[in-house]
């Protein structure tokens, strides 16, 4: 614990939380424009990491770097909480989900490919559900704390209703394939997008609000 507050002292948490960001859309943009015939409303994220695109294996290892630096800020962001009083124990729970919800990356980074599917899609539903348990432990734990306004701590439980929609879809679309398969991509694309602000608004609020 005392190694990593002083790595933290030396290094803000919030900066690894930039970093990671940087590293995904350094890994995303290129793989967007050489994808054939790319479309928000038909291509999945994961189809970006596949041998279909030729920079499949580069988007794999920026996704999984990115899923690096999340684990790294979320350990800093445990401690940003505990230091706003917020109970120890239930900012180790909500990191814990977070870390497990990272592995999830992870392993679609690692494990993308249509002859492994079914293991891509565990990790898949490793990722979203224990991403929504983190977010809305998060929502819980900042309403009840006096140091963070009730927009803060709501705008966890938003960015956790873009991952259970997608969720949702996710589960139907196995159910009864191929319905709505548009408003499963776009909705990824939705959730993805609100997930990375997530980091980029948390780690900008641990620095205004030291």
């Amino acid at each position: 614990m005392e190694k990593l507050k002083k790595i933290f002292e030396k290094i803000p948490a919030s900066y690894f939380a930039f970093i990671g960001l940087i590293f995904f859309f350094i890994g995303l943009i290129p793989a967007i424009l050489v994808h054939p015939s790319f479309n928000f409303l038909v291509t999945h994220i994961s189809y970006l990491g596949t041998p279909t695109n030729s920079l499949h294996i580069f988007f794999n290892i920026f996704w999984f770097i990115t899923a690096v630096f999340i684990i790294i800020f979320l350990l800093g962001f445990t401690l940003y909480l505990q230091n706003k009083e917020i109970s120890s124990k239930s900012t180790w729970i909500a990191c814990s989900f977070g870390i497990l919800s990272a592995i999830g990356i992870m392993g679609m980074a690692i494990f993308n490919s249509d002859y492994i599917y079914l293991v891509h899609l565990l990790f898949e539903l490793v990722f979203f559900i224990f991403g929504i348990l983190y977010l809305f432990l998060y929502t819980y734990l900042e309403l009840k704390s006096s140091e963070f306004s009730t927009i803060q701590a709501l705008f966890n439980f938003i960015v956790a209703l873009f991952f259970l929609l997608y969720l949702v879809l996710l589960i139907l679309n196995r159910v009864i394939p191929g319905i709505a398969p548009e408003a499963q991509s776009l909705t990824e694309w939705l959730f993805l997008f609100a997930n990375l602000f997530w980091f980029f608004e948390n780690g900008l609020y641990m620095l205004i609000k030291k």
